[in-house]
């Protein structure tokens, strides 16, 4: 029985017949030994543990510094290492795009609805920047060579602070990007440039050293291609990527260097949203988790608000989804974390819908207490639009695992409150996805069932066969390959 595609990407063409394969909660990983049993495994994405609750209802921005860890939304909260948390001053009110933070020698600097607030990290002495010192108010803040750069509002102007100083701004310390005409959109610092972003094109800066400002651009560093999404841009492998936008269209991810990442499958999706909501307003966040890089684009407004979640492979080139499922109604929302910083040993990551901020771990299996769905659509089966009969299909997999949720093993139940062992949910479509059959539980082993084999018989016949599994039992969910036997019409 030859494999068919079980572990693979998200990738949905404009038909469903041409491919409709879906990886929610689920992402490849490569095997980089050459006597691995497969070439390409599917993995769970990580689980989430509550590590402190703020009194917020969002937690959009983290910073870490010297071993202290920050969040920010309508207040900025310090946490230790105990999930302790301490206010350290009122940002004014809860904030309306992503809070953001950095931080020179001396000071944590806050960005929030346009205003900017420093903390003084020897003393913890909090003060509100005097905005007079701008001509408006302020849209990004970035960091690079001992100075805070404020890009303004709805310009094409940014200002830079005094060196190690971000409570002092001079008037002579503000710049015109020249180089395009449009306002910039973004800003971002990559090895010592400051990448300026309009809606059409990018240009770096540097710090020369002398002048008013300081930063002027780079020559010959200049792209044809601008962010389409002010706070999606992350720095991920010393390199810059952001949905791109210029004359010709918008919504293709982008890496500097490497020059387009997203598939069409993708970038369908996004341009669909943006036909009935709007995707300027995506969020992305970076981390790295067991040598796979991710970038993880928020999109808040899609799907009337409910949102959705995308994440690039940056060391496979595969994309993948995030989701919360929502057993009310069935359906899928953004995964919950919005911004990211590494702390404590930990991943911290803040919550979209709530003031929660979670440790992120691939050793957690639930999304604090709740289950987590994974699903993967695979590709479409077929033999030249003939009949096709499908007498077995095998899933390998790790088997035998112990359910743990909330950290604590557990024994799972059926419905007459006994024992059951773990199981996947198989169902499958004949028509592109258009009408599915029953679903069927495959057992997947009590814990301790090393050796069990997931398997299936009797499956039918069809001349286009897309299958589709799904899992919401909390384990290690790690997927070698599976195997269809099918068989031809004689």
């Amino acid at each position: 029985m030859p494999p068919f595609g079980f572990c693979g990407p998200s990738y949905t063409a404009p038909s469903p017949i041409i491919d409709d394969e879906i990886a929610m909660n689920c992402y490849c990983e490569r095997s980089e030994s050459e006597n691995a049993t497969t070439k390409i495994s599917l993995l769970h994405t990580p689980g989430r543990k509550r590590f402190a609750l703020l009194p917020e209802s969002r937690v959009p921005g983290g910073f870490e510094v010297n071993g202290r860890v920050f969040f920010a939304a309508s207040n900025l909260w310090e946490l230790t290492g105990s999930g302790v948390k301490l206010n350290r001053g009122s940002l004014g009110a809860a904030p309306l795009t992503p809070t953001q933070i950095w931080a020179n020698e001396t000071q944590l600097v806050v960005l929030n609805n346009g205003n900017l607030y420093v903390l003084t990290l020897a003393t913890n002495a909090f003060v509100a920047v005097n905005m007079a010192q701008f001509n408006g108010p302020v849209a990004q803040i970035e960091f690079c060579d001992g100075y805070i750069l404020a890009t303004l509002q709805n310009s094409h102007t940014f200002q830079v602070s005094a060196l190690e100083d971000a409570t002092t701004w001079s008037g002579l310390d503000i710049a015109t990007v020249s180089l395009f005409p449009d306002n910039i959109v973004s800003m971002k610092t990559v090895h010592r440039y400051v990448w300026m972003q309009s809606a059409k094109k990018s240009i770096a800066y540097y710090n020369a050293g002398a002048g008013f400002p300081p930063f002027i651009p780079v020559q010959g560093e200049m792209l044809e291609s601008g962010a389409g999404a002010a706070f999606a841009t992350v720095l991920l492998e010393n390199t810059l990527l952001w949905l791109d936008q210029d004359e010709r269209g918008f919504m293709v991810a982008r890496r500097q260097g490497q020059g387009r990442v997203s598939t069409h499958a993708v970038e369908l999706a996004w341009q669909t949203y943006a036909k009935q909501w709007t995707v300027s307003d995506a969020v992305g966040w970076s981390y790295q988790e067991n040598g796979h890089p991710f970038w993880v684009l928020y999109f808040p407004s899609v799907n009337n608000g409910a949102g959705a979640t995308w994440c690039y492979d940056a060391l496979e080139n595969l994309w993948h989804q995030r989701g919360f499922f929502n057993s009310g109604n069935g359906q899928y929302s953004a995964d919950r974390a919005m911004c990211h910083t590494f702390a404590f040993g930990m991943h911290l990551v803040g919550d979209c819908a709530s003031g929660a901020v979670y440790e992120l771990s691939s050793d957690i299996y639930d999304d604090d207490g709740a289950l987590i769905r994974g699903n993967r659509r695979t590709p479409t089966v077929g033999n030249e639009n003939e009949w096709v009969y499908f007498p077995q299909l095998e899933i390998v997999m790790e088997t035998g695992l112990q359910p743990v949720l909330a950290g604590t093993p557990v024994e799972l139940l059926d419905g007459n409150g006994q024992p059951r062992p773990t199981q996947i949910i198989m169902k499958w479509s004949n028509d592109g996805g258009k009408t599915w059959s029953n679903e069927y539980f495959l057992s997947v082993g009590f814990p301790g069932d090393y050796d069990k084999r997931v398997i299936r018989g009797m499956l039918g016949r069809a001349r286009k066969r897309l299958w589709d599994f799904s899992w919401t039992d909390p384990i290690a969910w790690r997927f070698v390959n599976a195997f269809l036997q099918a068989d031809p019409e004689d």
